[in-house]
């Protein structure tokens, strides 16, 4: 079942939300925090109920207004900053900046929230060879975006899984996936960051019909985002969630450990010329 929550309306709405709550959590009136962030009443009004968005700076001053530590601006930058973004992403953008929990599996491409710059224009360009300089350098800045809630204090706790084809994919330029690798691998240390590997040689496993991720967020739970080439779907139905929530976990035990996975990752970088 296809979600329609990837419209901008929607997107506003959802916003809002996040706003009201951020605004309830501080126990502040509405002009209060206009009086504080130096924005008008019937702006905060409008944006809480979705009725229409706003430029960055308004974002910016209720951010720090509210201590949302950058919670408020990078969901509006993920998703209002016409950087890159397909419309049937939106939700799922916006999912990650106040997730608590993402589990991600990929059988074919590192995520998005791990692609470094080199990585993230590679595969746009060969995915979309029709695209210009300014198409292309908007996606890979949208990526860069999104990858902020890796630099906060309290980011989520994010547990990746990759099959080990996804490191043996080569590019014209060797740097493309030397630099990838070692950038996972950096990010292999994080505390709140488990990456592990499924060996190619996995006999038939349950990943094999193809990437996903569940996301854990406050207040809403936890939804199945699956993305193919040109469409995305998110999945909210609790058999479907329990479905995609059983299949993480058998294909997190067919994983290697995380030092082996950092160990592995380590050997395909150095057969890297």
């Amino acid at each position: 079942m296809r979600d329609s929550g990837g419209s901008e309306e929607a997107s506003r709405k959802r916003f809002g939300a996040l706003l009201r709550k951020y605004r309830g959590q501080a126990d502040l009136s509405q002009q209060e925090l206009a009086a504080a962030a130096m924005v008008s009443q019937s702006t905060i009004s409008d944006l809480e109920r979705g009725k229409k968005g706003t430029k960055r700076d308004p974002v910016v001053r209720l951010d720090n207004a509210l201590n949302a530590h950058r919670v408020l601006l990078d969901s509006w930058d993920s998703v209002f900053s016409g950087e890159g973004m397909t419309a049937y992403f939106r939700e799922a953008a916006e999912a990650e900046q106040t997730a608590t929990k993402i589990r991600e599996y990929s059988h074919g491409l590192v995520p998005g929230l791990f692609q470094v710059e080199k990585y993230a224009r590679a595969i746009s360009e060969l995915s979309k060879p029709e695209a210009t300089t300014d198409v292309i350098d908007q996606i890979v800045k949208a990526r860069q975006l999104r990858q902020k809630i890796l630099e906060r204090p309290h980011p989520p706790t994010i547990t990746i899984l990759l099959d080990e084809v996804v490191l043996l994919r080569r590019f014209s330029d060797p740097k493309v996936m030397q630099d990838q690798i070692d950038h996972l691998i950096s990010l292999s240390h994080y505390r709140r960051i488990k990456l592990q590997i499924i060996p190619i040689a996995t006999e038939g496993h349950a990943g094999l019909g193809g990437s996903f991720t569940l996301m854990g967020v406050p207040d809403s739970g936890t939804f199945v985002y699956i993305e193919a080439q040109e469409t995305g779907v998110s999945l909210k139905q609790p058999e479907a969630v329990a479905s995609y929530d059983r299949i993480f976990a058998e294909l997190r035990s067919a994983a290697l450990p995380e030092p082996t996975s950092r160990s592995l990752m380590e050997e395909i970088r150095g057969s890297i010329k």
